[in-house]
């Protein structure tokens, strides 16, 4: 529980200014890109789809900087958030932390990497059991006959898989905080173009 609070009291918006509060968001983006028990590690984003309406799902924090206001997560390009992204590129991203009882949330403008540079150094730096994913026969979503076995793990240098592969690079100018408090819930919109940087208090 000692946990819990301390973590809470980092989130605490009235202790923040608008600038110490983005660099709270972004000491802990950077956090979430280096370790997969982050809770921000993983993002859900959501996107658009014409004939139904929102789509979303799971990915990977994989890199994020806070000076250019980017963050990238890596994805099949036969996925079907790739067609979506041509036709929108609009997305929110969401993350919540269960034990600080905080939310982010951001509404950027995603562009897809395939076989550029940045998608090629993207895939060198990746780990061999994650390129291990590229190599299936079939994208994501196919239908198939049986539950595919898993992968085999390729080589260092092997580049199959690199066909498939993709980096969304996701571009924002603010940033939405929601902290959970039993005295009262706190929710703050950051204008990261603001010179100095700003923040709208909202409603919770």
């Amino acid at each position: 529980m000692r946990k819990s609070v301390a973590v809470s009291e980092i989130w605490d918006l009235r202790q923040h200014t608008p600038a110490s509060l983005w660099q709270q968001c972004a000491d802990s983006l950077t956090a979430a890109t280096a370790s997969a028990r982050h809770p921000f590690h993983l993002i859900t984003v959501a996107t658009m789809v014409a004939a139904s309406g929102p789509d979303q799902r799971t990915v990977v924090l994989r890199s994020f900087d806070p000076a250019a206001g980017t963050i990238s997560f890596h994805t099949d390009i036969r996925s079907s958030k790739v067609a979506q992204l041509a036709a929108c590129p609009q997305v929110s991203l969401h993350w919540y932390d269960p034990a600080a009882r905080v939310q982010l949330r951001i509404s950027a403008t995603a562009a897809v990497h395939h076989q550029d540079d940045l998608a090629v150094k993207a895939w060198t730096r990746s780990r061999a059991t994650s390129r291990a994913c590229y190599t299936a026969v079939k994208g994501p979503g196919a239908a198939v006959d049986a539950f595919p076995t898993a992968p085999s793990i390729p080589l260092d240098d092997d580049p199959r898989g690199l066909v498939h592969f993709a980096v969304v690079t996701c571009r924002f100018s603010a940033i939405e905080v929601l902290t959970l408090h039993a005295g009262g819930h706190q929710r703050v919109r950051v204008q990261l173009e603001d010179q100095p940087i700003s923040w709208q208090i909202l409603a919770p």
